[in-house]
């Protein structure tokens, strides 16, 4: 009995001894651990973590090298985080069975690695750091991670080392998790230190090229940052912005107003002195604000703009040279359709009265022939002076109350004789749908459908000519077909410009000046329309024009003239005219009518006449371009001195705008040249009713 008591009492104090050093073992561990994770705590890169840790297990597990490997996705290999062995730094590893037991949280010791899967792959220089190997997984926030120690003899890792490594997990995930924070955190750092490192230079790259230069102020307008002690040829040597611009105090104050806005501002332009080279600087900046919202200052760049001024410079040159030579241009056109058209009105005047002086058959055919020649060379200075008109913005439509239909068929009746000497049908079809009454310019209108329907019989040999009036959708449409030569595709993308005919041959074949087309399109858009084109060759072409319907209002509605009858009442007409010819043009029509005429060479020599005896004259027939005294200025002087007998413009200039200019004169009619003998006596009627 006492035998067995005192084995029973060997026993209790075995396990007493065996708990003690059970609790001095766990005592031992602890402090380890708490060593561990307080020598981690201060530790200042994922080095220092890695240290203090295998500083830890390097008491319990005999290793030579340890490394961790990690990985963000399942199906991603592993690849070294960090190493105490450079062999094995950037190693990537494939995850098999091994591996994939070890990241489930198993322990597992080696005791020959060159046969297991993920190191048969290894070369033979880290295989010779591996001949035993302990390894264990643990779970990161972004994935799995591996913690391999190595040893370069077999058989160094025993049981009780995995049993260390199970009883040290939370410090070894504590480690590992800490070790890739601090490693994706330096990656993060780096790649953001990079990016401000290219923008940086980016920066400066930009502001070298661009040729800027940049500046900040606070908001006492110091200078807390210049991009160069220069500007241009100007030493910035100065603590305020204001200083800058010296005794430009103008500048000064510009400045200073547009900083107390406390808003972005641009383009604040600035000459340098004479002796600095007289460059020009623009200043431009915005202000700045902290968290709170509180201006700080403000930041902007200043730019040598010489070479723009200088552009612009030579661009306000370039225009005005322009408009001088377009103003030249369209006064020259204006003198030469002035010159041109008075020796053309003897021509046609001449003719006029020789076609009614008894001639026999054939005479009259050739005088005919003569005046339809004279007709077309008038037509030609018409469309040249009409397109520099345009050209230079001095031309104007004068809309009033019109029938379109009874445009469209005077031109259509005044060129069917033309058709019919080339055996063409040419008809017209107005649509119910046209308005009777629309508010246009009638003789612009009449001009387009000259040019269409005259080219259209030009160009027509054989076949007819319609012309199709119709309203669609508050629009007016109206085409123009023919069975012409047609119109290579080509040749409609330029046919609308001035002096361009669809090929060069057609202008021997066929005359004219490419004039037409161009006048018309200008005419059109200026109505607010437009003009299109279908053709195709040797079928025929189709011009369709489309102009707005503008209603008639009660305030634009016009009383149509009276038809005035004729009267047999000799008048007494003093003819002032400069030109010797037209002089004897116009007494020979005035007087083989009826009418007594006496001739004043100049506008000075007319008002002394009339100033003397105006009562002896019933009318004044009046040139505008005369020596001495224009008509102009002759009728403004007759009128001042209330006389008010009528005066009668003749003149070469036939635009609109100079009718207006001869009623603002105190004209009371206008008579162009050439003089024709209808137009001649419609004016003679008014004036024979008085």
């Amino acid at each position: 009995m006492p035998s067995f008591e005192s084995e029973k009492l060997q026993e209790t104090l075995l396990d007493l001894l065996r708990s003690q050093d059970r609790e001095k073992q766990l005592r031992d561990e602890n402090s380890a651990i708490l060593a561990g994770i307080s020598a981690m705590a201060g530790a200042n890169n994922k080095r220092q973590v890695f240290n203090s840790l295998l500083a830890v297990l390097r008491k319990y597990i005999g290793f030579e090298h340890a490394l961790v490997l990690t990985r963000d996705d399942e199906a991603a290999p592993l690849q070294e985080l960090v190493t105490t062995c450079q062999v094995f730094e950037s190693s990537v590893w494939t995850v098999e069975n091994t591996f994939s037991r070890c990241l489930k949280g198993e322990s597992v010791a080696l005791f020959s690695p060159q046969n297991v899967n993920e190191f048969k792959i290894l070369s033979s220089d880290m295989l010779n750091h591996c001949q035993s190997a302990l390894m264990t997984g643990v779970k990161v926030s972004t994935g799995d991670a591996l913690l391999l120690f190595f040893h370069s003899e077999r058989s160094q890792f025993t049981p009780h080392c995995r049993r260390v490594l199970d009883s040290f997990r939370p410090l070894l995930e504590r480690a590992i998790i800490d070790i890739d924070y601090r490693e994706r955190l330096q990656s993060l750092v780096m790649a953001r230190t990079q990016e401000l490192t290219h923008s940086q230079q980016r920066f400066k790259d930009f502001a070298k090229t661009v040729g800027d230069w940049f500046w900040e102020i606070d908001t006492d307008y110091q200078f807390t940052y210049i991009s160069a002690p220069h500007l241009a040829n100007h030493i910035i040597d100065d603590d305020s912005i204001f200083e800058i611009f010296g005794e430009q105090l103008e500048l000064r104050d510009q400045l200073l107003q547009k900083l107390e806005n406390k808003a972005a501002f641009e383009d604040l332009e600035w000459q340098l002195p004479e002796h600095e080279g007289g460059l020009w600087i623009s200043l431009s900046g915005t202000p700045y604000f902290n968290k709170q919202g509180k201006i700080v200052g403000y930041r902007g760049t200043a730019k040598d703009i010489t070479h723009r001024k200088q552009r612009l410079f030579e661009l306000q040159q370039a225009r005005k040279q322009a408009e001088s030579a377009n103003t030249a241009k369209s006064e020259f056109l204006a003198m030469m359709s002035h010159e041109i058209r008075s020796p053309l009105n003897a021509v046609l005047g001449l003719m006029d009265t020789l076609s009614d002086s008894g001639l026999n058959h054939e005479q009259v055919a050739w005088v005919n022939q003569m005046d339809q020649s004279a007709q077309l060379l008038l037509t030609i200075i018409n469309d040249i002076l009409d397109l520099s008109r345009i050209e230079s913005g001095n031309f104007e439509l004068f809309n009033a109350e019109m029938c379109l239909a009874d445009s469209i068929n005077l031109v259509v009746n005044q060129l069917r004789d033309q058709a019919n000497r080339k055996g063409i049908a040419l008809t017209s079809k107005i649509d119910s749908s046209v308005p009777i009454s629309m508010l246009g310019d009638k003789n612009r209108v009449a001009q387009v459908m000259f040019n269409l329907i005259g080219n259209a019989i030009k160009f027509t040999n054989s076949g007819s000519i319609r012309v199709v009036v119709k309203a669609v959708d508050e629009q007016v449409e109206i085409a123009v077909s023919d069975t012409g030569i047609g119109i290579a595709p080509k040749a409609q993308k330029t046919l609308f410009n001035p002096f361009v005919q669809a090929d060069g041959s057609i202008t021997r074949r066929f005359g004219g000046t490419g004039l037409g087309l161009a006048i018309s399109q200008h005419l059109i858009n200026k109505m607010n329309g437009k003009i299109s084109l279908c053709s195709a060759l040797s079928v025929g072409s189709c011009f369709t024009v489309s102009i707005p319907i503008i209603p008639v209002t009660e305030t634009t509605i016009k009383e149509l003239p009276q038809q005035l009858s004729a009267s047999e009442r000799s008048l007494n007409i003093l003819l002032a005219e400069d030109s010797n010819t037209n002089q004897l043009v116009a007494k020979l029509m005035l007087e083989k009518r009826g009418h007594r005429v006496q001739i004043a060479n100049n506008g000075d020599e007319a008002v002394r006449a009339l100033q003397n005896e105006h009562e002896q004259f019933d009318i004044v027939f009046m040139d505008i371009s005369m020596p001495v005294l224009d008509g102009l200025q002759a009728t403004r002087l007759l009128r001042e001195r209330e006389i008010h007998i009528p005066i009668i413009a003749l003149t070469a200039n036939a635009m609109q705008s100079d009718k207006d200019e001869c009623q603002k004169a105190g004209m009371d009619d206008f008579l162009a040249k050439p003089i024709r003998s209808a137009e001649l006596n419609q004016v003679l009627s008014k004036y024979q009713m008085l």
